[in-house]
């Protein structure tokens, strides 16, 4: 299987495993060791002020929501557009921090768009793979707008559609298609 890095993992409709259930994680890597991604679609009920004031000893002003990564312990991870503080370029323009330090900076920073996520989703070497032998997932490129979504639709239906779309034009043999298909 080619790599996933850089691609959104979708859970399909019938998934219903109570992390993964109509999860969209950014594969942050993937090779023959195994897997590793951030769910995206999490936001759980605590703040960046709360929980940063606990971790870094020092008060931070950040009403923002902490994300649930995926149901591997972990240390906080913050996707984000800043090159200089990122560890790792996921997608042109995406940047992923792990380094406590640098995930420090950046909370001080509080740059936009972003996400801070605690945990990560994880899978052994082959067990993904054997995940989209029962039709676990669907892949989609990802894109910063579909890693920073704010829209007002649930992000995981939004791209469920996208590749329903795709394959629709593929089915019917479409060369092209409009980005908005209500305009065609």
């Amino acid at each position: 299987m080619q790599s996933l890095k850089g691609h959104l993992l979708i859970a399909a409709p019938h998934l219903d495993t109570p992390v993964f259930a109509r999860s969209v994680i950014l594969m942050l890597d993937h090779n023959k060791d195994g897997a590793m991604g951030l769910i995206l679609n999490q936001p759980i009920n605590t703040l960046i002020t709360d929980l940063a004031g606990r971790i870094f000893e020092e008060d931070f002003e950040w009403d923002k929501p902490l994300h649930l990564g995926g149901p591997v312990p972990g240390s906080l991870i913050v996707l984000h557009t800043l090159e200089s503080l990122g560890d790792l370029e996921i997608i042109p323009g995406v940047f992923v921090t792990l380094e406590a330090s640098s995930v420090q900076q950046i909370i001080r920073q509080r740059p936009e768009p972003s996400l801070v996520i605690a945990n990560y989703s994880g899978w052994g070497p082959g067990q993904l793979e054997g995940e989209f032998n029962w039709d676990s997932w669907i892949t989609l490129p990802a894109t910063s707008d579909r890693v920073f979504w704010t829209g007002e639709k649930d992000l995981w239906k939004v791209v469920v559609g996208e590749v329903n779309a795709i394959k629709l034009s593929e089915f019917l043999g479409l060369k092209t298609r409009p980005a908005d298909p209500r305009l065609n």
